[in-house]
């Protein structure tokens, strides 16, 4: 056999087909010459603490998968909560000369690489760029409107 398929097989082991050859060697021992106890005994607590080992592995890769989802709905929580404005941000220059940039928040992009990244003029920038946030001014323009459509709609007091 080659060390390939010996090295799949014993990773396809599981704990049924081994207590079946343990069963099966047990029954084809030689009666004058028996095998001692002592190493099936050991035999079988060193599988038991492969398989033990075999399910805290997949138990922390499910763990590790858990607590990246809820890494990237976090940053996606937080990066939604800006979107519509205006964030400084850096920009990726491969080179040594960093530029600071500014723009407004257009949306939110989940990466093919699992990072966050907010949507500024049509481009993904990464939410690691975020130096700061700040928000626009469009509130101001909405209250000077609603003042001059009222003041036009009220009568003056003097027409008493």
């Amino acid at each position: 056999m080659s060390m390939s398929s010996t090295s799949s097989l014993s990773s396809e082991i599981s704990m049924d087909n081994f207590l079946t050859l343990f069963v099966t060697q047990l029954q084809n021992q030689n009666p004058l010459d028996p095998t001692d106890n002592s190493e099936f005994m050991s035999q079988l607590a060193q599988f038991s603490a492969l398989e033990q080992e075999q399910q805290q592995t997949g138990y922390l890769a499910s763990m590790n998968s858990i607590d990246t989802a809820s890494l990237q709905l976090d940053q996606i929580t937080m990066a939604s909560s800006f979107i519509g404005k205006t964030i400084e941000y850096s920009n990726d220059n491969s080179d040594s000369t960093s530029k600071t940039l500014t723009g407004v928040v257009e949306g939110i992009k989940l990466e093919e690489d699992g990072t966050v990244s907010f949507i500024i003029g049509g481009k993904s920038v990464s939410i690691s760029n975020l130096i700061k946030v700040s928000d626009t001014t469009t509130t101001t323009t909405a209250a000077t409107t609603t003042t001059s459509t009222l003041s036009g709609i009220l009568p003056k007091s003097s027409d008493k």
